[in-house]
């Protein structure tokens, strides 16, 4: 398979990680269990989408003084070796993995995979995909509930696959070396601020 690089990632999180991510990007101790594509580092090609996960990380940070934060990361090399798994679109495949990955809720527990690929690129599951894995296992729905219910928006609406957004997941550290840390954008003053790796700003 053919992947063609570089390519802009962008992840979000909160301004007080920024350290740790300029030591290490990928460190697993951190990923946690229960998300879409399972544990891993989660990162998408839209900075818009990157930019509602960065302020979903602040307004449920411990701190509540944590700024919203988006890191720009390029895709500069593949590994000679790797697992990988792509969801062209949403399928019944991709909805069955997703709800299986969701239904892991303890770091450590057994994955639902017999080999969990090592870069995972597909749609985003419903942002309420918490509370509809909880009624899936409540009331026993099966897989076909599931794929029906996270493509639909708050009003009932079915979404496309454009409508989803996209995530590009690395699942294992072996990747560490293909990734560069390009910057990051920090909101604040009611704006994001750009700053290189190097640390110098500017307004963007």
């Amino acid at each position: 398979m053919d992947i063609i690089t570089p390519q802009r990632l962008y992840h979000g999180t909160t301004d007080n990680l920024v350290n740790l991510f300029q030591s290490k990007l990928l460190d697993s101790r951190y990923w946690r269990p229960g998300r879409d594509f399972g544990e891993g580092f989660y990162t998408t090609i839209s900075a818009a989408q990157a930019r509602n996960w960065a302020r979903k990380a602040a307004a449920r940070s411990f701190m509540g003084t944590e700024l919203a934060c988006v890191l720009e990361i390029e895709l500069i090399s593949i590994p000679a070796k790797m697992d990988p798994l792509i969801f062209l679109s949403d399928s019944l495949a991709w909805a069955e993995f997703v709800m299986s990955h969701r239904r892991v809720m303890q770091k450590g527990e057994a994955d639902p995979c017999h080999k969990h690929p090592d870069i995972i690129i597909g749609p985003m599951a419903d942002g309420d995909t918490g509370r509809i894995i909880e009624e899936a296992v409540q009331l026993n729905r099966d897989v076909h509930w599931f794929y029906d219910q996270i493509l639909r928006n708050t009003r009932g609406r079915k979404l496309d696959a454009l409508r989803l957004g996209n995530q590009v997941v690395f699942s294992s550290e072996k990747w560490e070396a293909s990734l560069r840390f390009v910057g990051y954008n920090i909101f604040t003053g009611g704006r994001w601020i750009y700053y290189e790796n190097t640390s110098s700003a500017e307004s963007i």
